[in-house]
């Protein structure tokens, strides 16, 4: 029988978005989608249950656009047929599907991803580390972001069996920098990739600066993407699979 983490991998896996060509990129490996839909369904259950940093990703469309990814990309939300003027599951819907395009630029959907070699941040709080190339400096944006730092760095169960597959990772992407936290930080964000999905999701509802993918608008935001989502919220509701990604 299936497990609850088989059921939506499977839906990843059958979805458009799987089979989808990103702009200088291409097709994601298949972990990426898959890992990015188990990370949904666990951050769906962590909102109906109220958690606060999933709450943080849900909340309604702000009016800074200099700090909210979902406010500066407002026009590209319209133009999808996304509305996020509500609290709840699809204002976090369309916020994992920016994320997913986020993650392709700066990673290629590889959840391993060291530092960019060719740029000058190397101390433990300026390194960037994992699918969304954020860097430990960016907990400043949120006292949630260090919330979900301390719960992952507690137990660090991140899905890196789904987000794996198809991917390789190379001997200088397990390098870290510094010591410290920030040293802690880099080792988890590659290691826990739902870790790494869950500290940028808030960080984009309140740094989204500290992404230049996001700030040239080089992020693809996907309408296949919110689907395959929307089959995910739906398998995970009717058939009660919070207790098999918590």
């Amino acid at each position: 029988m299936p497990t609850p983490i088989d059921q939506i991998a499977q839906i990843a896996a059958g979805s458009e978005i799987a089979r989808f060509r990103w702009k200088d990129r291409g097709i994601a490996p298949a972990g990426y989608i898959k890992g990015m839909a188990v990370a949904y369904a666990r951050a769906f259950c962590k909102l109906k249950a109220g958690d606060a940093a999933a709450v943080e990703m849900a909340k309604a469309k702000t009016q800074s656009t200099t700090k909210d990814a979902l406010a500066f990309y407002a026009q590209e939300f319209t133009d999808a047929g996304m509305t996020n003027d509500t609290a709840g599951s699809d204002t976090l819907r369309h916020l994992f599907a920016l994320l997913t395009g986020l993650g392709m630029r700066e990673s290629s959907g590889r959840f391993c991803e060291g530092r960019d070699r060719s740029a000058s941040n190397t101390t433990a709080e300026t390194a960037e580390a994992g699918l969304f190339q954020a860097s430990f400096d960016a907990r400043r944006g949120s006292p949630l972001m260090l919330t979900v730092f301390e719960r992952y760095s507690a137990n660090p169960s991140g899905f890196i069996e789904v987000f794996r597959e198809g991917v390789r990772c190379r001997p200088s992407d397990l390098e870290n920098f510094g010591s410290g936290d920030g040293a802690k930080y880099q080792k988890l964000a590659k290691e826990c990739p739902a870790f790494a999905v869950e500290f940028a999701a808030v960080g984009l509802r309140n740094i989204r600066k500290h992404w230049g993918p996001i700030n040239r608008k080089e992020a693809q935001l996907r309408p296949e993407c919110d689907a395959m989502l929307k089959a995910v919220e739906a398998v995970v509701t009717t058939s009660n699979l919070c207790s098999g990604v918590l």
